[in-house]
This record gives C-alpha cells, structure tokens and sequence, in this order.
C-alpha cells in the first residue's frame, strides 16, 4: 500500500512539473505563432498552416537601423563580458587568495552595494557621463556591466581550491600574476563560462540604460532599436514577436551550448543549495 501510494505521489509530481514546464513555454510558443503570421491585433492569431510566412523576418532585418543595432549589441555584450571577466577574475583573486589591510572590511563594503538597486544609480551615472561628455558613447554602455555578484561567484570558486595548490606553485617561483594566469583560470573554467553566459544575457538583454545613455543608431541595441519603431508604424504584431525572437536566440543558444559548464560553474560555487 505505502508503495502503490509512494508512486501515485512520483506521477502526481512528475504531471505537476511536466504541466508547469509548459505553462511556462506558452509565451515561447505564442512569440513563435504570432511572429509567423500577419496580424495587427494580440488576439487574433492563426493556426492555419497557409497564413504563415517569414516576411516577418525580412521587414524586420530591412528595418533602417537594424544592422547597427544587431552589431551593437555584439560588440557591447561580448566587450562587457571580457571587461567582467578580467576585473571580476582579478578582483576575486585578490580576495580569496591575499590577505591585506581593510580586505573583509572592503569586502563586506561590496557586497552592500549589491543590495543598492541599478535603477537608484541610473541619474548620478547619467550626469557623470554627461559631464565627461559620453552621451551616445560605447564606453558607458559596457563600463557598468561588471558588478559584485561576478566577483563574488569566481571568489567562492578560488576560495574552494586547496592552498597546498598556491603554496607548491610559490615554491617552484611562480608569482602571482602567472599562479593566477596558468594555475587558477585553467581551474576555474566552469565558472567563467558560468559568469559569461549570465553576464552576456544581461548585457544584451539591458534595455533601460541604453535607452537613456544612447541617442542614434550609432551606439543604439537591438532591445531599444526594436522598441523604437512600435512608435513609429501601426504595429504589426508579427514583426514585433519577429524582432522579439530575435533577440531571444543569442542568449538562449550560448546557454544551449555551454549550459553543462554552467551546471558545473554553478555547482562549483556553494550557491547550489
């Protein structure tokens, strides 16, 4: 009996799980639908196999500016994430593996900051760029990028290596530029793809800071591109959910394939529970 109702609970689980699984596709599903057909209303989509067309995709890439926008959001997202690799890697290094003085205080410091909401920042940060004259720039939209949590996330991953490690390396004279080029990164590789893959849908997907801080097409992203011609025609749906799903695919398809790393970064951490 314990066991007949031990399985009827699994089955029930798995029904529940597999039903929110799709409730949660749903959106997925309807951006896919609708960005296949012609419609200028949310509510009226078809399922009739001759409605649909990839024409949606073609106004949207013949859209002026699109190009511009598409590249950059390649160049902004893919520099962000180099700049957080390289100031977050040699920030976390610094605090698990040195010791100097103000180290916890300055690290407790930091991590307060994370509780200090980016909407709260964006007006003083928009007045600096103004007065260095960066309005409409690459340079403020890639500098904010790295933030605590990816110093914090490769310092639990540093932290978790053994010390004998740093100790043999000092031993045969290495110093700590090269035991952090040779010995650490090697190591930690998981969770720098891990920090990479979030960092580089945040970037891509930002949409209130380069709205404010981008004025043309020039430094304009695709999120803010897209948005800006709703205002300007009568908004056919299917191009809308076409640009949309084009700005999905990026950071959906870089966490397709390297999503085991992001596993592996994640449970690497000491986050995991």
């Amino acid at each position: 009996m314990k066991k007949l109702t031990s399985r009827a609970l699994s089955a029930l689980g798995y029904v529940f799980f597999i039903g929110l699984a799709l409730l949660m596709l749903l959106p997925f599903a309807y951006m896919l639908v609708c960005s296949l057909q012609e419609t200028y209303s949310p509510y009226l989509i078809s399922f009739d196999l001759a409605d649909y067309t990839l024409d949606n995709f073609r106004k949207t890439f013949a859209v002026s500016g699109f190009s511009l926008w598409l590249r950059n959001s390649i160049f902004i997202s893919l520099s962000g994430v180099f700049l957080t690799l390289l100031v977050c890697s040699l920030g976390a290094y610094a605090f698990a593996k040195k010791r100097f003085a103000g180290s916890n205080a300055l690290m407790g410091f930091l991590m307060l900051s994370m509780a200090i909401p980016f909407t709260a920042t964006v007006v003083p940060l928009w007045l600096m760029m103004g007065k260095l004259h960066m309005i409409d720039h690459y340079f403020p939209l890639i500098a904010p990028i790295p933030s605590m949590l990816g110093l914090l996330l490769i310092r639990q991953a540093i932290l978790s290596l053994p010390n004998e490690l740093f100790e043999s390396a000092r031993v045969d004279g290495c110093r700590d530029l090269r035991i952090y080029w040779s010995i650490v990164l090697p190591v930690i590789k998981p969770i720098l793809i891990t920090v990479a893959i979030l960092y580089f849908a945040r970037s891509w997907n930002s949409f209130l800071w380069p709205l404010i801080i981008s004025n043309t097409d020039a430094t304009r992203t695709l999120p803010v591109g897209l948005a800006s011609i709703q205002g300007t025609h009568t908004i056919n749906y299917g191009i809308t959910m076409a640009g949309a799903l084009m700005n999905f695919l990026p950071p959906f398809l870089v966490y397709v394939f390297f999503q085991r790393y992001f596993i592996a970064g994640i449970a690497g951490t000491g986050i995991k529970n």
